[in-house]
């Protein structure tokens, strides 16, 4: 991981695609962000763009990843990829853990899909890109260290690059063991960032105070309401500031 300073430096957001049960526009995402619930709990997000054969590879959390992933890098031939989950593909994970304790025999795809950093692999796979990517998990400040990571990567001379975070709702045996509000979730959202001229200008730098809302919240409402700035994360925050807008 890239080591920051107390500030990144300036970086511009040229796309972003972000994905909820049942929100599809602007409207939607500011009913969201008022505490909106979903209606369709068990939606599915839109992979068609995927080979056949891929897209049974994904349960609900790659295809929420993929999702926004995927049009933010079209038209790209290549970029460094960061992907952030702070549970990864939990689901399947207990679902092997539950054939262990019961001597069942496991499933190698199952296994090789479990580990955090899958979701990047089909990601590089289905576009043939061969540029880095990075996996990161950091508890409930994942969002803001993988926008942390993207921007430092930008600072240290990266044309451009991708951060995705997903994160689907977790398991009912887990559920007591999280401490922050999971109302959020399930949730995906992924940015473009890149070195130079973008509709959006911004910088994040190092927040001593405490955050109001949760990450998600903070980061969708600097980018569909417009906010001069949102402090992302929890244990580590950062706040994100709107340097300019782009002509």
């Amino acid at each position: 991981m890239v080591q920051p300073s107390d500030s990144t430096g300036n970086f511009g957001i040229a796309r972003w695609k972000a994905w909820a049960p049942g929100v599809g526009d602007e409207p939607g995402w500011r009913a969201w962000l008022m505490g909106a619930d979903s209606h369709d709990v068990d939606a599915q997000p839109d992979v068609n763009f995927l080979p056949a054969m891929l897209r049974r590879r994904l349960d609900r959390h790659g295809r929420m990843a993929l999702h926004t992933a995927w049009p933010c890098a079209e038209g790209l031939e290549s970029a460094p990829f960061v992907f952030a989950s702070r549970h990864g593909d939990l689901q399947r994970t207990l679902e092997l853990l539950t054939a262990l304790g019961n001597d069942d025999t496991l499933s190698p795809a199952s296994f090789s899909l479990s580990v955090h950093n899958s979701t990047a692999g089909l990601f590089s796979i289905a576009r043939g890109d061969r540029a880095p990517t990075t996996a990161i998990a950091a508890a409930a400040d994942t969002l803001g260290m993988g926008l942390l990571e993207g921007a430092s990567m930008i600072a240290a001379g990266a044309e451009q690059v991708l951060v995705c975070y997903a994160d689907d709702s977790v398991p009912e045996p887990y559920r007591p063991y999280i401490e922050d509000d999971p109302a959020r979730l399930p949730f995906s959202v992924s940015l473009l960032l890149t070195r130079g001229e973008a509709p959006l200008q911004c910088r994040l730098t190092q927040h001593a105070g405490e955050p109001s809302e949760a990450p998600e919240t903070a980061l969708m409402r600097f980018l569909v309401e417009g906010s001069a700035s949102s402090v992302i994360g929890v244990d580590q925050p950062w706040r994100l500031e709107r340097e300019r807008h782009g002509g």
